[in-house]
């Protein structure tokens, strides 16, 4: 099989958003140059079991235990089955989507971080996940992938976008630049419309360099799209300026605007820094509820 140029981390549970991750995927990244692997968790043994090594007839339930095993692991290969059937529906050649039940060694969140390791180019994820199969995704993981997935974008699912309409959130750093650089790199440009929004407070006295820094920012990026396939008509930007909550300001405007799609960049800051200075980009990425979030660090 020819290699292809992307490898996207799927970290699945079987759950509605899961499958809405998957559409996601099957939406968004084009299937003739990307492979994608389904990552499922798997404990050895279910926990509802584990209570039954107290009970005295323990010994007399192994074949019960033996059954149910195999029929969750049945469930599993059927959860997964439907995940690679979107995607294979959307365009994706078969052999481009592979399916990985990994037995957990550490915990979910960092046997996830461990696999994206692997020479991948991004990790897509649903919000939350209550599934049947319950020991994986519920609700926690993708808050705790926040702060662990580092060197590829993460991308959080809470809905299926109707649209291919993106707000790229701007604070004037170059975590963001590399944001969209990411971006337009994995994604298909055609159908695409970009809100490049820089929200800040709003400066005393029209500040100059604060406005010349931000139309720098904007330059940039709009290079570094036009250069990944997107036209000049695709791509709009913006300044909200506000003496309010930049966070609320972010994303009233993604809503408003119909973005259902926001980029942010997330910055290599310290505990004690991130605790005095806000981190606006992890508060859109709290607030953003039923939205698809990327996070570029």
């Amino acid at each position: 099989m020819e290699q292809t140029k992307f490898r996207v981390l799927l970290a699945y549970d079987g759950s509605e958003l899961a499958l809405d991750a998957a559409r996601y995927v099957g939406m968004v990244f084009p299937p003739d140059k990307t492979e994608v692997v389904v990552f499922y968790v798997e404990s050895k043994i279910p926990r509802s079991f584990w209570q039954m090594e107290k009970d005295l007839d323990f010994r007399f339930k192994t074949p019960e235990i033996r059954a149910s095993m195999t029929e969750r692991y049945k469930l599993v290969k059927e959860c997964m089955e439907k995940a690679k059937n979107i995607l294979v529906s959307e365009g994706f050649p078969e052999e481009a989507v592979i399916t990985k039940i990994h037995t957990k060694d550490h915990g979910v969140v960092r046997d996830v971080v461990e696999e994206s390791r692997m020479g991948y180019d991004a990790v897509v994820v649903g919000r939350k996940g209550y599934s049947r199969l319950k020991d994986f995704l519920v609700g926690t993981v993708p808050s705790k992938l926040l702060g662990k997935i580092k060197s590829i974008p993460l991308i959080v699912v809470g809905g299926i976008p109707r649209h291919k309409d993106v707000l790229v959130a701007f604070d004037g750093t170059r975590e963001v630049l590399e944001a969209v650089r990411r971006m337009g790199l994995l994604i298909d440009s055609k159908g695409y419309r970009l809100l490049l929004c820089h929200g800040s407070k709003t400066p005393a006295n029209g500040d100059k360099p604060v406005i010349q820094e931000t139309e720098h920012f904007f330059k940039q990026s709009v290079e570094c799209l036009t250069s990944a396939g997107f036209s000049d008509d695709q791509l709009t930007c913006e300044v909200i300026s506000t003496d309010g909550d930049l966070t609320e300001n972010i994303v009233d405007r993604a809503r408003k605007g119909g973005y259902e799609s926001i980029v942010i960049g997330r910055r290599n800051l310290t505990f004690v820094e991130n605790f005095f200075k806000g981190r606006v980009g992890e508060k859109i990425f709290q607030a953003a509820g039923n939205q698809v979030v990327w996070v570029v660090q």
